[in-house]
């Protein structure tokens, strides 16, 4: 639960850490979609799908690579922004996917699983 509630969290400063850290308006554009989608992945993060954990994953691995992308570096504030940013949601988003599967595993030795439809 604290996982989504971070990358909710880390979602809601995505965006507004643009006007916040007075960046680039390329770094804007940036935020603005992948803080929509990690806001998106956080708020069905709490329903046990297993789609949005990666999804929050590569919104990040993107957020970390865009920190150093020359058209996006706009003063050492944003750039370390971008990367701890990244760092923490890649992480958050692992650790969630990671909990998931290992409650998936836990329901399905207990039993409380629904038969697979083929």
């Amino acid at each position: 639960m604290w996982k989504s509630a971070t990358i909710g969290i880390l979602a809601i400063w995505l965006l507004v850490a643009p006007f916040v850290l007075s960046t680039s308006e390329s770094n804007l554009y940036n935020s603005w979609p992948v803080g929509a989608i990690v806001t998106i992945a956080a708020i069905v993060m709490s329903d046990g799908r297993l789609w949005e954990r990666p999804l929050a994953a590569a919104a990040g691995i993107w957020l970390f690579i865009c920190g150093f992308v020359p058209s996006m570096l706009q003063g050492r504030n944003a750039t370390v922004n971008d990367v701890a940013l990244a760092v923490v949601l890649i992480a958050a988003a692992v650790s969630a996917g990671r909990h998931l599967r290992e409650d998936v595993r836990e329901l399905d030795r207990l039993g409380v699983l629904p038969e697979a439809r083929v």
